[in-house]
């Protein structure tokens, strides 16, 4: 059950710092993508980028701040024109990366530590805080943000923007804290659009020399924009914004301010980057297994500029790579659940940007099955402009047998598998290749996986396609105020120490201890058998 938490007492007088003093404490801010595993290292063979892109989301204003020379983080750690910006930026996998942050923690002396989690993540996160604060004691800022943050922390009416109306699930690191579940490690957990708080709360850190907890909670402008909640357990007080919204057009991206180091396969040697339309933070659909359906996150936003945004995203990709990788092309993956939330005025506009003024580039992004068969006047002209392969949400090849997917538009005309085979031969007679992702634990049965393993090796054996797979099995996430997750507070690792973790090393995001309600948890010999499978898969040569 949702718990509503009520600020304590009065926090007695106002901080006696001004905010109009001169800054006088330099910001010296690393951040963490928190561990998902207790042991191991991800196989170079699970389809998994090397940067912790939602970081560099988060913290991409700040960042900017700091390469501007602007207010108080140009004078941080990640202004110094010496020092590349992803230095202060951790990917952890697992504990086994422990001694990476610890060796972080002493290079850096950092004064604020944020760090990123996602539901799988949060035993990570709290181990990586412990030793944080036997490093650095309360010297340090601890701030926690991420998915798992935004799913358990929340307004039960999004249109009544008031600490009294915010909810907490059982999983809310807050109010883990308030209940002694966990020590109190994080000074401020951050729920929603973060990137101009993030910056704002580093601006009024360095003018607070003695208490800065305390002093950020008390001056901390709720018209900072975006839809946040600053939760600041330690001293029971929450913050809820007013709302303003982020003008996405001005904020700076990922990949003008953190470069490009990536390299997808897919794209033939290419480097890559990340880009995004900022167009929502999840998916258009409603499917029931899925943690970015549209009742969760939200519907689309600000869709009026993000043709514009990806053009310019893609021109800065260029210059990133010609800069720092002079041999190298350079490609780009659009990181939208769907690429401009498949609007056909969005995408229209996009191609009417690149065909204009083309650019040396390729690209990829995702799209669904039947968006591809309903528009494949703008997938052709896409690929005209540089569209050289979408990723897809295969799933499985029996929708009927996991209860249905509000993806399956068509499902009445055709079956599921017809229209995957249909949307796979019109992609490669665009010269555009195919990857999919699978996701198993849904209710199938396990020949049901075989036989779905095997259609795909069969297909690329014949066709080519597709080139990439990558399998998930599916996680009961907090969702909010969802039923199944309401006990939950997610402090036990995803998959204990043991042979099964070891092949789902291999997998996306998969757990054995948090299936969805109904569903066995996957047995060790049938998760060998997928490896297997997907090992034959890839060893074919096209």
């Amino acid at each position: 059950m949702a718990l509503e938490i009520t600020n304590g007492g009065s926090l007695g007088e106002r901080s006696c710092e001004s905010l109009n003093a001169a800054p006088d404490l330099q910001i010296r801010a690393i951040a963490i993508s928190a561990p998902e595993c207790i042991s191991g290292y991800k196989s170079g063979r699970a389809l998994n980028s090397t940067d912790p892109v939602s970081l560099f989301n988060a913290c991409r204003c700040a960042a900017s701040l700091a390469q501007e020379r602007k207010g108080a983080w140009a004078n941080s750690n990640w202004g110094r024109p010496d020092k590349k910006l992803r230095e202060h930026f951790l990917l952890m996998y697992s504990l086994d990366d422990m001694h990476r942050l610890e060796n972080l923690i002493q290079v850096s002396l950092p004064n604020i530590l944020f760090i990123g989690a996602m539901t799988l993540c949060m035993p990570g996160a709290v181990k990586c805080a412990k030793l944080a604060r036997k490093m650095l004691g309360d010297r340090a800022l601890i701030i926690l943000g991420g998915r798992h943050i935004n799913e358990t922390i929340y307004l039960s009416d999004e249109r009544r923007r008031s600490p009294s109306v915010v909810k907490h699930h059982r999983a809310s690191p807050g109010r883990l804290i308030r209940e002694l579940e966990i020590p109190p490690l994080f000074d401020v957990i951050i729920s929603g659009e973060a990137e101009k708080l993030i910056a704002e709360i580093g601006e009024l850190f360095s003018r607070s020399n003695h208490n800065p907890t305390t002093f950020i909670a008390e001056n901390l402008d709720t018209k900072t924009e975006g839809r946040w909640i600053a939760d600041f357990p330690r001293i029971d007080k929450t913050l809820v914004s007013d709302g303003n919204p982020l003008q996405h057009d001005e904020l700076p991206s990922v990949v003008g301010t953190f470069g490009v180091t990536a390299s997808f396969d897919v794209f033939q040697g290419r480097m890559t980057s990340h880009i995004f339309s900022d167009t929502g933070p999840g998916c258009i659909y409603d499917c029931t297994f899925c943690s970015e359906r549209r009742s969760i996150v939200g519907n689309i936003q600000e869709i009026q500029g993000a043709p514009r945004r990806l053009y310019n995203q893609l021109k800065e990709t260029i210059s990133a790579v010609k800069q720092d990788h002079p041999n190298k092309g350079a490609s780009a993956f659009v990181e939208d659940s769907i690429l401009l939330s498949g609007s056909p005025v969005a995408i229209t506009q996009l191609c009417q940007l690149l065909e204009k003024d083309p650019l040396e580039i390729i690209f990829g992004g995702q799209f669904t099955i039947d968006q591809i068969l309903r528009k494949k006047d703008l997938i052709q002209r896409l690929a005209k402009c540089g569209l050289r392969y979408v990723f897809i949400g295969l799933e499985t090849l029996e929708p009927q047998e996991i209860g249905g997917m509000s993806k399956d538009v068509d499902g009445k005309k055709r079956t599921w598998k017809d229209r995957f085979i249909q949307a796979l031969d019109f992609m490669a007679a665009n010269h555009i290749d195919c990857g999919c992702a699978l996701l198993f634990g849904l209710g199938e049965a396990h020949t049901s996986r075989r036989s779905l393993l095997n259609g795909l090796i069969a297909l690329k054996r014949e066709t080519g396609q597709p080139v990439a797979l990558s399998a998930n099995w599916a996680v009961q996430h907090p969702l909010r105020s969802c039923r199944e997750s309401e006990n939950e507070n997610y402090l036990r690792w995803g998959t204990p120490e043991g042979e099964l973790l070891e092949y789902f090393h291999r997998f996306g995001e998969a757990s054995h201890e948090y299936p969805l309600p109904n569903v066995s948890p996957p047995q060790t010999s049938e998760v060998k058998e997928i490896i297997h499978l997907l090992n034959e898969f890839e060893a074919i040569d096209v």
